[in-house]
């Protein structure tokens, strides 16, 4: 009897471990992939495994690998499962799951899988959140007008991230970084829940996901909402006042959008200020990442630098709850846009780097030491490596700070005039944020 148990134990995992791999739900990372395949195949044969068994196997990790400072497993792990957590269950309801704390999978009934569930707030948004969420940028909005009434003399507005929105008279648009999320429901017809996931990131990309995967996208629904990350609130907290400071006394000097409504036209009639995390530029991602000198992984994790070819990955987990140093990668930069106006982006490759991000930007301290750096540059990029232990940040280390060619942005110098008519154009962006 045991035996047959066993048989029908295995039978299962596959049936769910081939709707898995065939739906998509774990991206294009062959990392994940493999990952996946190898705790289904030892999930099979009820076979234990081991956290340095699986960082030797699946991460080509040495035998003496120290995984105290290597979190690499335990990142993957975390996204693994809530991956299976936001794919959908099959026709009885039920879940192929990753318990916590074991490394092994699981088919879930439906009335066992809550306590399986890892609560990210990102993953399952509630309406209230979203509501929130927009409250919060009108509340945002108000402070900026009336701190725009207040007068000049804040220092920071002459630094060398700052001063050329300073000696600009353009208005000043304050672009938060949002993403889509979507509902799933229920038997009865109602949303259980919102899912965020990156493959997914607007209205069309859930049609074309539900054409292309009927199965996998079964009980998916468009709500036309979005998502605003963790970090963006302290983040702008800190970045507004000195924004406002630039357009005293002028309230409508200073205004702010998401980049789920962005529009190009935007782009060439204003100085734009990004807040936000690096994969939730939207229609801002291609022409940024044309411009500065790294480019970012698919999953939107790590920082490739495309001169040395060095990785920078942020291995922050939330919600944290294991006792040890994490990193994370926090960005700013300057330049100009396409019609002589300005940029400046205040980032983070995840939360607790946007935040500090955020303070960098408004530091008069920080900002001195980055102007010895870089001098009187103009356009310039700056990275640095944030460590966080649970839900603080503990360092900020400036890695790299350096100029960007002018002469090659916005495509070439001579054909200048030309993108600037292609950027001005009249209709909507997509409301596709690129991860």
């Amino acid at each position: 009897m045991a035996e047959l148990q066993e048989v029908c134990e295995a039978s299962r995992l596959t049936a769910h471990g081939q709707r898995i791999l065939l739906s998509g739900v774990l991206g294009k990372s062959r990392r994940m992939i493999r990952l996946f395949e190898f705790l289904l195949e030892r999930s099979m044969t009820a076979s234990t495994t081991k956290e340095i068994e699986i960082a030797q196997v699946v991460f080509g990790r040495s035998t003496d690998a120290d995984l105290a400072v290597d979190a690499t497993v335990r990142v993957h792990i975390h996204r693994l499962r809530k991956k299976l957590e936001a794919a959908p269950a099959d026709e009885r309801g039920e879940r192929l799951m990753l318990p916590r704390g074991e490394y092994r999978l699981a088919v879930v009934a439906p009335d066992e899988q809550d306590q399986y569930r890892e609560h990210d707030p990102q993953r399952r948004v509630d309406w209230r959140y979203v509501a929130g969420a927009a409250l919060l940028l009108t509340i945002n909005a108000v402070c900026w007008f009336g701190l725009a009434s207040k007068p000049a003399g804040d220092p920071r507005i002459e630094s060398v991230l700052w001063s050329g929105l300073a000696e600009s008279s353009a208005p000043v648009l304050i672009v938060s970084g949002d993403f889509y999320v979507f509902g799933e429901q229920g038997a009865d017809g109602s949303v259980q829940r919102m899912i965020a996931d990156a493959r997914i990131a607007s209205s069309e990309a859930l049609s074309q996901f539900k054409q292309s995967a009927p199965d996998a996208s079964q009980g998916y629904v468009d709500m036309n909402a979005y998502h605003l990350p963790s970090g963006l609130a302290p983040a702008l907290v800190s970045v507004a006042p000195v924004v406002a400071a630039m357009r005293p006394g002028d309230a409508n000097a200073v205004k702010d959008v998401t980049t789920s409504r962005f529009t190009n036209e935007m782009l060439s009639n204003h100085d734009i200020v990004y807040v936000g995390l690096l994969d939730t530029l939207g229609d801002l991602q291609e022409p940024f990442f044309d411009i500065c000198g790294f480019s970012l992984s698919a999953s939107g994790d790590t920082l490739l630098d495309k001169a040395s070819g060095d990785r920078f990955q942020a291995d922050w987990d939330e919600p944290s709850t294991q006792g040890i140093m994490r990193r994370d990668y926090a960005y700013l930069a300057r330049f100009p846009g396409p019609a002589g106006n300005h940029v400046v982006v205040v980032a983070g490759v995840m939360d607790p780097a946007l935040i500090e991000a955020g303070h960098i930007a408004s530091d008069k301290a920080e900002l001195g030491r980055l102007k010895a750096r870089l001098g009187d540059s103009e356009a310039f990029e700056a990275l640095y490596e944030v460590r966080t232990f649970g839900p603080s940040n503990v360092s900020g280390k400036l890695l790299i700070a350096r100029p960007l060619d002018v002469e090659q942005m916005w495509r070439a110098k001579g054909a200048r005039s030309s993108e600037v008519d292609s950027l001005s154009g009249s209709g909507r962006a997509d409301d596709a944020v690129a991860q």
